[in-house]
């Protein structure tokens, strides 16, 4: 394989030459327009794994930041045809590091040269990286392998319960107080509910995340006027899998989680979802309610690490 580089600046030179002939140029960004060939990319990459995740804004939103490096995205083409890419957001010394996404055939070397040139650059005295983590699911064992090859380890692993939403009628769905969908997920919401709870650190990174995610819609319970729950879903159309993002509920409101679950339940299923899923919902007795309502633990989300 050839491997070559080019940038806007400077014209294309030879990496190194393998015995197949195959000729691939690896490019920075270049505009706009990169960042929907990334998010394409990406949709058709991840189609086949367990519990994807609707994607995120992210890239759009660090594309438009000061921060913002066109070295932090790498793209890599045969021809006209883009074969592979990695990319990396980031805040600070923090950096969101993706894993180097390629088409079948191209894995192995291709994806060592991604690596190489993306995290190369965000952890170089340029840019000054020195903390990077993504996260996957379990059985994405080949993405967790490759990080773990590269000296991330697993910090933290979080259960995901998973609810077929194909295998349950409407009457099985309860709503029994005051609840509502709407178009919208209301940060002030899940601020009002989570900031006794919740460090003013941790609300600070949540926020920032939320800001970064493509809701469909919110679950709102109220009671006398008052937010006593709030959900914020997302919907990866492909393959019909929800999750809800955003959860909150007053510690002394666990009456009101199954009508909120089974309202999104409801709203998941008429707009095509075939799967609804969540993390552990931080409240004394959920975990019962989710079992009673159908949720069964399906995998586990990994946070990988590395620090420098």
């Amino acid at each position: 394989m050839l491997v070559a580089r080019s940038n806007p600046e400077s014209p294309c030179h030879l990496i190194r030459q393998e015995c197949k002939n195959m000729t691939v140029t690896l490019r920075n960004y270049r505009g706009a327009e990169d960042i929907h060939l990334q998010s394409v990319f990406w949709m058709q990459a991840t189609r086949g794994l367990p519990w994807c995740w609707k994607p995120t804004i992210s890239p759009l939103l660090y594309s438009q930041g000061a921060q913002f490096d066109p070295r932090s995205r790498c793209f890599a083409f045969d021809g006209d045809r883009l074969v592979g890419y990695m990319s990396f957001t980031g805040q600070g010394k923090f950096v969101s590091l993706g894993y180097p996404w390629v088409l079948p055939g191209h894995e192995g070397e291709l994806q060592e040269e991604l690596y190489d040139t993306v995290y190369g650059f965000a952890a170089s005295p340029e840019y000054g990286g020195r903390m990077f983590a993504q996260r996957f699911r379990e059985p994405w064992t080949d993405q967790i392998s490759f990080f773990e090859r590269h000296e991330f380890v697993v910090q933290r692993r979080d259960p995901l319960y998973v609810l077929d939403l194909r295998a349950i009628t409407i009457s099985q769905i309860r709503v029994t107080c005051q609840v509502e969908c709407a178009a919208r997920f209301c940060w002030d919401d899940f601020h009002e509910l989570s900031a006794g709870h919740l460090p003013a650190e941790q609300l600070s990174m949540w926020k920032q995340y939320f800001q970064t995610v493509d809701f469909d819609f919110a679950v709102r319970a109220q009671r006398n006027g008052m937010a006593v729950a709030c959900m914020g879903i997302a919907i990866r159309p492909d393959t019909g899998f929800a999750e809800m993002i955003a959860v909150a509920v007053e510690p002394a409101a666990l009456d009101v989680l199954a009508s909120c679950l089974g309202a999104a339940a409801a709203q998941s299923r008429s707009r095509k979802a075939r799967y609804l899923g969540t993390k552990a919902i931080r409240l004394n007795g959920s975990d019962e309610v989710l079992a009673q309502l159908g949720f069964k633990k399906a995998s586990e989300e990994l946070l990988l690490s590395k620090s420098i």
